[in-house]
């Protein structure tokens, strides 16, 4: 009777260990065809020291603008995006605030929407050019996402938003193992980092704060109780081995004296 018990304990472990339940793997479940979903409205980013800045001065004349544009400037927004052509192809904004600019000078643009620093350039281009426009794009909107993620890693966004699900699908998805209803997202602001949690098993999500994400947010998706049960599911069942075994040795020794 007791091996019985014992047999069927540690079928319960395998059992519970490999079990993942269909509400655990679901996003937006309380989303129906008639749902009225509130919306966060896509946040309005503002430069700050250590940002890159993709930034083209378009002219009539091709020789004003080859002087003032790099030559492989328009290429790598397009094909080279990899971390060191952003950086060497870039205008970084130094710790004072400023991006230096060839022809320009100096140009304050921390604290500035893109927009913002657009027009501020585009003021200066103006003094020295006429008709000319300027093109201005943050370069280095990048996000990093880790926990239980199938690929996770350090993505970048070249469009002017990111939502929280077309990042994790970037990194190919949250694995079966990752918990939907409690995704951090952890935040770098001028004050200390502040931290949102977001269940994306409900719609509630969608109208977070933290729904749309900023550039060098970071994304931790924390695993669900059943991966930590089968991660000491090896300890369960050599618990369990260890009880079978006093059990045996108890009944034994009672027959031996009896």
């Amino acid at each position: 009777m007791n091996k019985k018990i014992t047999l069927l304990l540690l079928v319960l472990v395998v059992m519970l260990s490999s079990c993942n339940r269909r509400s655990q793997l679901m996003y937006m479940q309380n989303i129906d065809e008639t749902s009225d979903v509130p919306m966060a409205t896509p946040p309005t980013y503002k430069l700050s020291a250590g940002d890159i800045l993709h930034i083209q001065l378009v002219t009539h004349s091709p020789e004003i603008s080859m002087a003032f544009n790099n030559p492989t400037g328009v290429q790598y927004l397009n094909q080279g995006r990899d971390e060191s052509s952003i950086y060497l192809n870039g205008y970084t904004v130094g710790t004072d605030g400023f991006v230096q600019l060839p022809f320009l000078g100096d140009t304050q643009v921390k604290g500035l929407t893109l927009n913002e620093a657009k027009n501020e350039i585009q003021q200066k281009t103006n003094a020295l050019y006429k008709d000319a426009s300027v093109i201005v794009k943050l370069a280095s909107f990048k996000v990093t996402i880790v926990g239980e993620v199938r690929r996770p890693g350090v993505i970048r966004n070249f469009n002017e938003n990111l939502n929280v699900f077309e990042a994790i699908a970037a990194v190919g998805d949250i694995s079966e193992n990752g918990d939907r209803r409690n995704v951090l997202v952890v935040r770098p602001t001028n004050k200390g980092n502040k931290t949102y949690r977001l269940n994306l098993a409900d719609k509630s999500a969608l109208a977070s704060e933290a729904f749309y994400l900023l550039p060098n947010d970071v994304v931790i998706v924390e695993p669900i109780g059943n991966k930590i049960f089968q991660l000491n599911a090896p300890y369960f069942t050599l618990t369990f081995s260890a009880i079978s075994t006093l059990i045996l040795m108890y009944n034994f020794i009672t027959n031996v004296l009896k």
